[in-house]
């Protein structure tokens, strides 16, 4: 199977109902068996080179990207650079680029100007320059990449994001209580909750700028505010940001990802819309192999205190405010703070150290995470707490 980046979805799973005449979708496919398909569009034989800076990736990343012979379809191979620009001399087997990928993502996220809202619940904004430079297209084409190449998934759109990109903005709605700017939505809400005339024509008044910036000129009345005011609404929400979104979303048809959002918009939900449930100690626990020494030795005797030692620590990093997070944890090992769509390859495993070096050790292309040995916990603790706070780069302490 074959895709390119405009390339339309169509999954096996997707088959003709001789009875009905219709097409149906399997709903029951998990959400690698839909992405997995993607991949298949990556040619591994070409390589597109990221010289990316930690405190500017996004300038990295536009240079890149804006290359005569730059496609999504290539390998990506990040090359991180320290301030005074030495090469950090990694080669990307995985581990910098899932790191870029979060960074550009928190980016994106955080920083752009491309979005606003709620840190987990993002909206498009109308950035001027950001449409000037073309970044809505490289910011859409980058979460595809992200999701496709290996990378987290980017978990900050807004409900009514995703449903627009999956329905369309017309057949999305949008309320008053949607709208992010303070006084706009409050002079639509004391539209809305006029209860006579002269209030009604005092809060046309005071809304009359948003009223005609979004081509309302009928009459306002008592019986049909309620229906005005959610078409303005939905014209700030939606429309007044149609060409940053129309940008974006050509950015996120790259590799068929848009394709497969809208074919399947329950399933990938929790790619894109930031779910209420947080990363657990068994979750962190569950996904690193122990390899340990053969079993009755001494050395196998030492690493199972640690084993303990280890499963306590992520019951602290869950639970205890002053703790190093399991998100930390998870950068540190493999460059992510989230389980990729895709999974992590190779699967994380956990090593022991059996020298002298009392701070955990990383291979986050490799996934490997090598833990100390010692016999008390508040020195495991303190030590592995001071590894991963004071890690340059992508995991190496």
């Amino acid at each position: 199977m074959s895709l390119n980046q405009g390339a339309i979805f169509t999954p096996l799973a997707q088959n003709f109902n001789e009875t009905s005449g219709e097409i149906y979708r399997d709903t029951s496919l998990s959400v690698e068996q839909i992405l997995m398909p993607l991949t298949t569009a990556i040619n591994e034989h070409e390589v597109t080179r990221f010289n990316i800076m930690r405190r500017n990736v996004w300038d990295g990343t536009v240079r890149a990207m804006s290359r005569p012979n730059f496609t999504p379809k290539k390998r990506i191979d990040v090359k991180f650079t320290d301030d005074i620009g030495i090469s950090e001399g990694a080669v990307d087997l995985g581990g910098p680029k899932r790191e870029y990928f979060r960074l550009c993502l928190k980016y994106l996220k955080d920083y752009s100007g491309m979005f606003e809202g709620a840190s987990g619940s993002k909206l498009l904004s109308c950035n001027s320059a950001a449409l000037k430079e073309n970044c809505y297209f490289f910011a859409g084409q980058l979460i595809a990449m992200s999701v496709v190449h290996g990378g987290q998934s980017p978990c900050f759109f807004s409900p009514i994001l995703y449903k627009s990109l999956a329905k369309g903005p017309e057949n999305t709605e949008a309320e008053v209580e949607d709208i992010l700017d303070i006084d706009i939505r409050n002079q639509l809400i004391e539209i809305k909750t006029a209860t006579s005339d002269t209030q009604l024509q005092v809060a046309i008044s005071r809304a009359s700028c948003i009223l005609s910036l979004s081509g309302c000129f009928k009459k306002i009345t008592l019986e049909n505010k309620g229906a005005v005011t959610k078409d303005v609404a939905h014209w700030y929400v939606l429309q007044r940001t149609r060409t940053p979104f129309e940008r974006f979303q050509e950015g996120l048809q790259s590799l068929g990802v848009l394709s497969a959002l809208q074919q399947f918009p329950q399933q990938l939900q929790s790619l894109f819309i930031k779910l209420e449930k947080k990363l657990t100690a068994i979750e962190v626990e569950q996904l690193f192999k122990f390899r340990m020494s053969e079993e009755g030795s001494n050395r196998y005797e030492a690493e199972l205190l640690v084993v303990g030692f280890w499963r306590d620590y992520l019951q602290d990093a869950e639970f205890c405010v002053d703790a190093v997070t399991l998100e930390e944890i998870l950068i540190f090992a493999t460059g992510s703070d989230s389980v990729p769509p895709l999974g992590f390859f190779p699967e994380p495993s956990l090593e022991f150290l059996h020298c002298k070096s009392k701070f955990p050790l990383a291979n986050t292309c490799d996934c490997i995470l090598r833990i100390p040995l010692t016999n008390n916990y508040t020195n495991f603790k303190n030590n592995m707490n001071f590894g991963i706070r004071n890690s340059p780069g992508f995991g190496k302490a």
